[in-house]
C-alpha cells in the first residue's frame, strides 16, 4: 500500500474515532493534509473518483441499508466489514 492510501485510511480512522463512529459527508469534505498538501477524501460530484495525489481510486463513502429497506448493491451487505477488514485482498490499516 502507498504512502498516500496508509495516511487516507488512518485519517479516516482518526476522523471515526473524533466523530464515534459516524461521519457524514461535512466531516470527509475537509480531506486531510498529505506532505504540505490538501487531499480531498469526496468529491461531491463523482462517489469513487481518483484525487490527482494518488495512484489508485479512492471510495471512502457507502450506503449502509436500513432495516427492512431494499438493498440496491450488493457490498450493502458486506459494507462495514469491508471497510474494517479490507477487500481486494489488500491489508486494512482499519483493522485493530
Amino acid at each position: 500500500m502507498s504512502k498516500t492510501t496508509v495516511t487516507t485510511i488512518k485519517d479516516v480512522k482518526r476522523l471515526d474515532t473524533l466523530k464515534g463512529g459516524v461521519l457524514d459527508s461535512a466531516d470527509l469534505a475537509v480531506g486531510f493534509e498529505f506532505r504540505g498538501e490538501r487531499i480531498p477524501l469526496i468529491n461531491p460530484q463523482r462517489g469513487i473518483f481518483k484525487p490527482r495525489q494518488m495512484s489508485h481510486l479512492l471510495s471512502i463513502k457507502t450506503v449502509f441499508p436500513r432495516t427492512g429497506a431494499r438493498v440496491w448493491y450488493d457490498d450493502q451487505r458486506e459494507a462495514h466489514r469491508q471497510i474494517y477488514t479490507g477487500v481486494h485482498g489488500h491489508r486494512s490499516e482499519l483493522a485493530g
